[in-house]
């Protein structure tokens, strides 16, 4: 069988008009390329500035739960010695119905101390 005529390694001769449409398509990605990566650079600033509002907001609530944890402590600590106080009454009281004087009263409450 005979090889047909001609290299199969020839260079294709692109005319000036071909070289001009390339060039004008590869611009148009660009930009539109371009494009995008602004539109993604502005989503970025905006979501980091979503987060750091997110952070702030963290932080706030974190002190506000501190600041409420401390209240209870305080509220707690308040309603134990209320509690207290009203159990040495009720304690002082039966004695003073007993027959005890004043100062066994005394020396009891501080020997239960």
């Amino acid at each position: 069988m005979a090889r047909p005529k001609g290299s199969k390694n020839k260079k294709n001769i692109m005319t000036a008009s071909q070289i001009d449409t390339q060039i004008t398509r590869q611009q148009e990605l660009k930009a539109k390329l371009e494009e995008e990566i602004t539109t993604i650079q502005a989503e970025l600033d905006k979501q980091k500035q979503l987060m750091k509002d997110k952070k702030k907001e963290i932080k706030a609530a974190e002190k506000q739960i501190a600041s409420l944890e401390t209240a209870k402590a305080e509220a707690e600590a308040i309603e134990a010695a209320v509690a207290q106080k009203a159990e040495i009454e009720k304690v002082v009281t039966a004695l003073i119905s007993n027959g005890k004087s004043a100062d066994e009263i005394l020396s009891l409450l501080n020997s239960n101390q």
